[in-house]
C-alpha cells in the first residue's frame, strides 16, 4: 500500500496525472477490466445533469431502502469530507475501506496515470464490487460521454437539467452540452429526463438509441398547493409532501425507481430527506443561516424562485470560471444586503473585486476577505434579516466550518 491515510492518498492523485480534468474512458476502462469491474452483476442508475445530480441520487437510494433495497451511492463533491463521496448500504465509507480501495486502483493501473476523479471513481465502484451490493447509484462528474462514470452500463439513465455550465468542456450551447450528457443513453435503456424542455440533440440520441424516454410533465412530475406537493408517476400519486430538496430530481428518482421492477418505495421518505448545503437551515441566535451550493445562473435562478417573496443578507463566494454577472443578477430579486467574500486558499476563486465589478449596478456591498469573516459580521449586526450563503461547494464548506467552530457556538441554538 502506498499510504496509509487518505489524506495522504487525495494528496498525492492530485499530482498523479498532467491534467485535473483528462476527459476520455481508455484510461479508466483499461484499469476498470485489470480490477474485473467492467461486466458487474449490479443493477445500475447512471445520473446525468447540471443541476440536482446529488439531490436525486440521495432521493434514488432513499426510496430503494424503503423498498428493502441496499446501494452503493459514488456523488461528487463533497462538502466538507471526502468520505461523503462514496456511501454503502446507507453509510459513508470510512477512511480504511477508501484506503485500500485505492490501494487496489494503484496496483491495477500499472503506468496508466489517472486524475483525481478517475481514481475516487474507480475506488467507489470496487468498494460496491467488493460488498456485493445490488444497486449502484452513479453521478457523472462532468458531462456523461467521457465522464468516468460512463464505463458502465445502467439499467436507467437518468438527466436532470441542462444549463450553460463547464462550458470549456462541454460546448458554448444546451444543444452541445445536452449532447454530452445523452452519451450516458445506452441503446433501448430508458432515459428519464427532468428537463422541462430538453435540447434536440437529447432527443436525437432518444430516438437514434430507440430509448424509452420519460419526460417530465407528461410522464411524471408533481403538483404544489398549500398543502404541499402531489407527486404523479405512471398514474399513481403520492403525497402532498412538503419536501426540501428540489422537486423535479425528486419526481425523476421516483419515476427512475418505478422502472425498476419488484420494487415497492415509500415516496414519504422524500419528505424527510436532506442533504448539506441544499438550503439547509442553521439557527444561529435570532438568525435563520441558509446554506446552498448552487453555483451557475440556472441554480441561482432556481434558488431564487425556492425563496421568493423573501429577502436576504447574501454572503456570496464563487469560482473565477463561472458565470458571475448572470449568476447575481439571478439573486437581485431576494438581496437585501450583499456581503462579497472570497476563498483565500483557493485559486480558482474569485476575487472580491470580479465579484464587486458584475454585481448590479444599483447594488451596495460590503467585502470581506473570507466566508468566515463575512458571517462573523453579519452575525454580529442587529440585523434579524435571514442570511444565505451560496456560490459554491468550497463557499458552503468554509460557511459550516465556521458555523460549527467555537467562534460562532455561543450564537448557536441548540435542537
Amino acid at each position: 500500500m502506498r499510504f496509509t491515510r487518505l489524506e495522504d492518498w487525495l494528496r498525492w492523485q492530485e499530482t498523479c496525472h498532467a491534467s485535473a480534468i483528462d476527459l476520455g474512458l481508455e484510461r479508466v476502462r483499461e484499469v476498470a477490466e485489470q480490477l474485473g469491474l467492467l461486466r458487474p452483476t449490479a443493477r445500475i442508475i447512471t445520473i446525468a445533469g447540471t443541476n440536482g445530480k446529488g439531490s436525486c441520487a440521495a432521493a434514488i437510494e432513499a426510496l430503494l431502502a424503503s423498498g428493502g433495497q441496499t446501494c452503493g451511492v459514488y456523488t461528487s463533491p463533497h462538502v466538507l469530507r471526502y468520505n461523503e463521496r462514496v456511501k454503502i448500504a446507507g453509510e459513508f465509507a470510512g477512511d480504511e475501506d477508501l484506503c485500500r480501495a485505492f490501494a487496489q486502483v494503484d496496483a491495477a493501473r500499472g503506468d496508466i496515470t489517472l486524475t483525481y476523479f478517475e481514481f475516487g471513481t474507480l475506488a467507489a465502484l470496487w468498494l460496491f464490487a467488493e460488498r456485493q451490493l445490488p444497486f449502484w447509484v452513479l453521478e457523472v462528474g462532468l458531462g456523461g460521454r467521457l465522464d468516468a462514470t460512463n464505463i458502465l452500463d445502467p439499467e436507467v439513465a437518468v438527466i436532470t437539467s441542462i444549463a450553460l455550465d463547464h462550458m470549456e468542456w462541454l460546448g458554448n450551447d444546451r444543444e452541445s452540452i445536452g449532447r454530452e450528457k445523452a452519451g450516458i443513453c445506452r441503446r433501448g435503456v430508458p432515459l428519464v429526463c427532468a428537463d422541462p424542455a430538453p435540447p434536440q440533440s437529447v432527443l436525437d440520441t432518444v430516438e437514434g438509441l430507440d430509448c424509452p424516454l420519460y419526460q417530465i410533465g407528461r410522464d411524471f412530475g408533481f403538483r404544489d398547493s398549500p398543502d404541499g406537493s402531489e407527486f404523479w408517476c405512471a398514474g399513481e400519486t403520492a403525497g402532498p409532501l412538503f419536501v426540501q430538496l428540489p422537486k423535479p430530481s425528486l419526481a425523476a428518482a421516483w419515476q427512475a425507481v418505478s422502472l425498476l421492477k419488484d420494487i415497492e418505495p415509500q415516496l414519504q421518505v422524500l419528505a424527510t430527506l436532506s442533504l448539506p448545503g441544499r438550503l439547509q437551515s442553521v439557527r444561529m441566535g435570532t438568525r435563520h443561516v441558509y446554506l446552498d451550493v448552487a453555483h451557475n445562473p440556472a441554480a441561482m435562478l432556481y434558488l431564487a424562485e425556492r425563496l421568493k417573496g423573501q429577502k436576504f443578507t447574501l454572503v456570496i463566494a464563487m469560482m473565477a470560471d463561472k458565470n458571475l454577472r448572470d449568476s447575481l443578477l439571478a439573486l437581485e430579486p431576494i438581496a437585501a444586503e450583499w456581503c462579497l467574500t472570497t476563498i483565500p486558499h483557493l485559486p480558482r476563486a474569485a476575487s472580491v473585486a470580479q465579484l464587486r465589478d458584475v454585481l448590479p449596478s444599483t447594488a451596495l456591498a460590503a467585502t470581506f476577505d473570507s466566508v468566515s469573516h463575512a458571517l462573523e459580521r453579519v452575525l454580529s449586526s442587529e440585523s434579524d434579516l435571514p442570511v444565505l450563503v451560496t456560490g459554491s461547494f468550497y463557499t458552503v464548506a468554509e460557511a459550516t466550518l465556521y458555523l460549527e467552530s467555537d467562534a460562532a457556538s455561543p450564537m448557536k441554538e441548540l435542537p
